[in-house]
């Protein structure tokens, strides 16, 4: 990594495939979300010194003017196949992995904006390398197990997008999603954080206490497509409180004022 007047430079590659996002994508809301969060310390600034994207010309029409204002280079990857399978997968995971080969840019992080299982050999590889690699993706696979085991970090494609159009994309066509499935959808996610923060509890042996924030990187660790914000906990407090009502942990502050928990059951 590299320091630039005072501030450390973390250079990232965004690598777009078309063909497999909504294409109400705001690029805007999304490269501030990253410019501005996701470092590791205040005097990390995040530098775009890779911007890709590849899809055939009816999908590059689509974000063609937001592309050509964020100065990316656009590849045309025509259809090879009657089922319209292009070989945008294959040029992104290989200019990915040229940048591995002749290290120049040094990249430091890789951010694939795609709904495409097909990328995760090159996000498992470049992991390897010890790079972090970002996923931003449809709300709808982000809590995949075969997305979620190659990444660093999920991000939601529908958070970067005007609401009214999240909310076309999806119906898609069809009737509006009534009030009571949106609740049963929330329940669910609900269970599913319950259980992960259960499992980081019970990683932790019987009555030691550990600090909040060590619980928050553990657990973060488990929900990388950040399942607590769509939950209707939206936090590891609450979360937490959940947890302690039902007897499994306590929690408390230690002399130095940190909040803390400890495992009740063993």
């Amino acid at each position: 990594m590299e320091y630039h007047g005072g501030m450390r430079r973390k250079n990232n590659a965004i690598y777009i495939d078309l063909e497999n996002i909504p294409t109400a994508l705001d690029l805007k809301l999304l490269i501030d979300e990253l410019t501005l969060r996701h470092n590791e310390s205040p005097d990390e600034e995040n530098i775009f010194v890779i911007k890709m994207a590849c899809g055939n010309s009816k999908s590059i029409k689509r974000l063609e003017k937001q592309l050509v204002e964020y100065n990316f280079t656009i590849r045309d990857t025509p259809s090879i196949t009657a089922t319209h399978k292009n070989r945008a997968d294959l040029i992104i995971s290989l200019e990915a992995l040229e940048t591995i080969i002749i290290n120049m840019p040094v990249i430091d992080r890789y951010v694939f904006i795609t709904s495409d299982s097909d990328f995760t050999v090159i996000m498992e590889m470049l992991r390897k390398y010890g790079k972090e690699v970002f996923l931003v993706t449809k709300e709808m696979v982000a809590d995949k197990p075969i997305f979620n085991n190659c990444v660093d970090e999920i991000l939601i494609i529908e958070n970067f997008m005007p609401k009214a159009k999240v909310e076309e994309t999806k119906e898609s066509g069809a009737e509006k999603t009534k009030k009571a499935p949106e609740k049963r959808d929330t329940k669910k996610i609900d269970g599913q954080v319950e259980e992960l923060m259960k499992k980081v509890v019970e990683s932790f042996e019987f009555d030691s206490w550990q600090l909040v924030s060590y619980v928050g990187t553990k657990f973060h660790q488990m929900d990388k497509s950040r399942m607590i914000e769509r939950s209707s906990y939206k936090s590891l407090s609450n979360l937490l409180s959940k947890l302690e009502s039902e007897k499994l942990i306590k929690r408390r502050n230690n002399d130095k004022g940190q909040p803390e928990i400890q495992r009740l059951v063993q």
